[in-house]
């Protein structure tokens, strides 16, 4: 009798064609799992276009871009502005250029120009201050009296000005508005004074009566005395001579 070997079937060796056709109907294990070459790129170009998908607006919602228009002469200013500023910046770094060559080629021709950048600081520092004096002492006799003649409310209003006392322009501002400040000051003063003193004249409150009557005058007071002089021309005295003539004829 041979033993029986127990060696695989055939259904245990090789799958069976139905096996291998539900392995290959069954869900996309590539999409599920990616092959290694895949993940060796993962986060670089995938990342890349998922944030490039995720940065782009809705549609029908584009993102609103702010606009400003500039007139001729304000492009003109930008434009000049910007030259000056990269032409200062240009001579500035070429400055710095040469002075650090001069620093390690010539220590000593760099140790002179350092003093006499130093000398000219300080000239410059002194002139400054003896125009400051100077101003200052010119404005304590001229300037400084109009301003301390004005009202309270008006210096100060003035000394707050845009540029008010800086430099010429400013001092002359300051000169300008006070004068208008103090002509409109002294004719409410004068026109007040002028009140006061006509209210107090008797002469020219009998004109602005007379005035307001239109011409007409003001009866005389009719004494109570029976007798008139030769020289009483008063109401009584003529109605009595006008009687007495009536009478005589």
């Amino acid at each position: 009798m041979q033993p029986t070997d127990p060696s695989p079937s055939d259904e245990q060796v090789a799958p069976s064609a139905s096996q291998t056709e539900a392995a290959s109907d069954s869900p996309d294990e590539t999409t599920q799992t990616p092959p290694w070459w895949r993940r060796l790129w993962r986060g670089r170009p995938e990342a890349e276009a998922e944030s490039a998908e995720g940065s782009q607006p809705p549609p029908g919602r584009e993102s609103a871009t702010e606009t400003f228009t500039l007139t001729r002469e304000e492009l003109e200013k930008r434009v000049d502005a910007e030259t000056q500023r990269r032409e200062a910046k240009r001579l500035a770094q070429a400055n710095a250029d040469r002075r650090r060559k001069l620093r390690d080629e010539d220590p000593w021709q760099y140790a002179e120009e350092e003093r006499s950048a130093e000398q000219h600081a300080f000239n410059d520092q002194q002139v400054t201050t003896l125009f400051q004096q100077i101003g200052a002492e010119h404005d304590k006799y001229s300037l400084d009296p109009l301003v301390q003649s004005l009202p309270a409310s008006e210096r100060e209003r003035i000394l707050k000005l845009e540029g008010a006392g800086v430099g010429l322009d400013g001092r002359k501002l300051i000169v300008s508005e006070s004068l208008k400040a103090l002509e409109k000051h002294w004719k409410e003063e004068g026109a007040k004074e002028a009140e006061k003193r006509l209210r107090s004249n008797s002469a020219f409150r009998k004109q602005v009566l007379s005035e307001f009557r239109r011409g007409t005058t003001e009866p005389e007071f009719i004494g109570s005395g029976n007798g008139a002089s030769g020289g009483d021309q008063t109401v009584s005295s003529l109605l009595r001579q006008g009687m007495s003539r009536h009478r005589s004829l």
